[in-house]
């Protein structure tokens, strides 16, 4: 496997620059006062730290704070304008595109159709240039750009970012995406699976209290899983944590799939097996989203074929449950706004979950379903662009070069 360098998983020295702008975008420390409570450091120490980042433009200071005795400190932040990151949540036929500033905030989100049947090569051409379309609708130009972070619906080798095996988009596999976009820009390219960035994007939300043990179902034209294990995206020693698609269940398959099994949930239960699946009936079905139709105005065959769906992933889950005991189980893709399959999915799960984990289990839909995958992205890329380890590393090249200020990115 290739050596890729994440300094989000980084080691850093407490007390150090980028620790300060830890606690500063943590919201932990907002003045300099409380940085020196907080560290331990001389105020003289803490000055020269915020200095080399108000410096290089990535912290700003401003206003004021709650006074607690004395002159009130003035308040530290992460500046939103020091750049702007491109995501993208790359589905079967489909990408959803977002543009958001440093601070996480979305300034643009917008959807297209995209054939990943093109091939990885034409698909990173149409990336960019969606990008570069993005940037002109909020007027910022490519040297705005900090990095890219972009989902698959596929199994993604950690660290490299290479594709493994995709069982729908079979001329993707070993493609190497952070070095095709090598031709347009030599910014951080993040790439992960899908459904581990619904699941950072579901931790990432303050007001949903954070669960330290999540599982994330992506309910797409395939079924992927992400997992927050205390407090962490866990990929596992390879990456591919989360793959439950590919376990057996007693169902037909009504699409081939590049796993051993037979009749695997995804060629049984995922929403490219349920299009099929009516196709064959004799249905004129686009996608996902007119199987949800369909059972949405309470066509017998396609409830059947949705509740029988919800009850094999509900099944499969079940065990992913009882073995992993989380908090909650989160739904995210179009086949979550189905009632028959979710309630099918619920209703599976609760039988078959022992009482001791069912009885603080929470199973909902994503917060926001449609956002999350780029909202995850976000998250993933400005956390490796912003880790303390990097950000050490830029205010040490800068202060050893004697430059001015620098993006985050760069």
């Amino acid at each position: 496997m290739e050596t890729v360098t994440r300094y989000a998983e980084a080691e850093y020295a407490p007390g150090s620059v980028g620790d300060v702008f830890r606690l500063i975008r943590e919201g932990v420390a907002t003045s300099r006062p409380a940085l020196a409570r907080r560290t331990g450091l001389a105020p003289s120490t803490v000055s020269l730290r915020v200095d080399a980042l108000t410096g290089m433009g990535l912290v700003v200071e401003r206003g004021s704070e709650d006074s607690i005795g004395g002159r009130r400190a003035r308040r530290l932040s992460v500046s939103a304008d020091s750049g702007v990151v491109a995501t993208a949540d790359v589905g079967a036929n489909h990408a959803r595109i977002a543009l958001s500033d440093m601070t996480g905030q979305l300034l643009v989100v917008e959807e297209s159709p995209l054939d990943t049947a093109s091939g990885p090569i034409a698909s990173v051409e149409w990336l960019w240039e969606h990008f570069q379309t993005a940037l002109d609708s909020v007027d910022k130009k490519t040297g705005d750009l900090r990095g890219i972070a972009i989902g698959l619906p596929a199994p993604i080798e950690h660290p490299s970012s290479k594709v493994i095996l995709p069982s729908f988009m079979p001329s993707w596999h070993n493609a190497d995406l952070p070095r095709l976009f090598r031709s347009h820009t030599e910014l951080p390219i993040l790439i992960e699976n899908d459904a581990n960035l619904v699941a950072l994007a579901e931790n990432a939300v303050p007001d949903n209290g954070r669960p330290s043990h999540l599982l994330a179902v992506k309910l797409g034209t395939r079924i992927g899983c992400g997992i927050i294990s205390a407090g962490r995206l866990h990929r596992g020693a390879a990456g591919a944590a989360g793959e439950i698609s590919h376990i057996s269940v007693p169902g037909t398959a009504t699409l081939s799939c590049s796993c051993p099994e037979e009749n695997c949930l995804e060629s049984v239960a995922s929403g490219g097996a349920l299009v099929a699946r009516l196709r064959n009936a004799g249905y004129s079905v686009a996608g996902t989203a007119d199987v949800v139709e369909l059972g949405r105005a309470g066509d017998p065959a396609a409830v059947e074929a949705l509740r029988e769906a919800g009850a094999h992933i509900g099944s499969v889950l079940s065990s992913i449950v009882n073995f992993f005991s989380p908090h909650v189980v989160v739904l995210g893709g179009a086949m979550s706004a189905s009632a028959p399959l979710v309630a099918a999915l619920r209703a599976e799960l609760f039988r078959k979950c022992l009482p001791l984990i069912a009885n603080d289990l929470s199973v909902r839909t994503s917060i926001n379903t449609a956002d999350a995958g780029v909202k995850g992205a976000t998250h993933l890329i400005l956390e490796e662009l912003l880790a303390p380890a990097r950000i050490e590393h830029l205010v040490r090249s800068v202060e050893s070069q004697g430059n001015g200020p620098a993006g985050a990115g760069k």
